[in-house]
């Protein structure tokens, strides 16, 4: 039911939205859709973008992320004018975990250590992991650098280990986004084995994610009214 209810609402037209919100039916499958993405919400599985340059790998990441069901990614900017949310590739996918800025990979690192999780940064070194062998019984993040200089070494001390998706063809590296959505596909499906249910946020933050994504929805609703009173 919440595939078929995700389907109706994100791949929708603004008209068929609006029917189905404006319907007690509609209204409940909407409900519906926010709870079961809400039970599917991992806190200790994220990702950390390290001075990535093209924003649309950025944006990418952040789609793949949220549709993973990662309740946040971490990011560091590569430059001030960074455009972090690109509607046409995250689909909005932004509006629905969070994204928390750091001023450099190893303060990230350093951070998210602290909290108690494992990172570990994509590298081409020849004793980097593969994503399967990473220890999925313990928070982890998947820290991924600068598209063409990689993680600095400061990044890289910070972290507890790097890791690397093996390649059958003559190609030496995936696109950074093709990349995390590999890496971060096996690291959820994992962490979920692990600990033996879709998520892991406790009773108050699924609450408070609720409401969040209510009031997104209720935002939603006002601009698809507001749209369809337009000549």
């Amino acid at each position: 039911m919440s595939v078929q209810v995700n389907r109706v609402f994100i791949n929708a037209k603004p008209q068929q939205v609006w029917d189905a919100i404006t319907t007690p039916e509609g209204l409940r499958g909407w409900l519906m859709c926010t709870d079961a993405v809400i039970e599917a919400r991992l806190q200790s599985v994220t990702a950390v973008l390290d001075r990535l340059v093209d924003p649309h790998n950025v944006a990418a990441i952040l789609r793949t992320s949220e549709g993973l069901g990662l309740w946040a990614v971490h990011v560091v900017p590569g430059a001030v004018d960074d455009g972090i949310a690109h509607r046409k590739v995250t689909q909005d996918a932004h509006k629905w975990i969070d994204v928390l800025q750091h001023e450099s990979g190893a303060a990230a690192a350093r951070a998210l250590v602290e909290r108690g999780f494992a990172v570990f940064a994509g590298h081409l070194e020849r004793d980097a992991q593969k994503p399967s062998d990473l220890p999925v019984d313990r928070p982890i993040a998947l820290l991924f650098g600068h598209e063409h200089e990689g993680p600095s070494r400061e990044t890289l001390a910070a972290c507890t280990g790097t890791f690397r998706i093996p390649m059958a063809g003559f190609t030496q590296s995936f696109n950074v986004s093709v990349a995390a959505g590999i890496a971060l596909s096996q690291i959820c499906a994992g962490r979920r084995a692990f600990l033996n249910k879709p998520g892991d946020l406790d009773v108050p933050q699924k609450q408070a994610l609720r409401s969040r994504y209510l009031r997104l929805g209720a935002k939603l609703a006002r601009r698809l009214r507001a749209r369809r009173k337009e000549p």
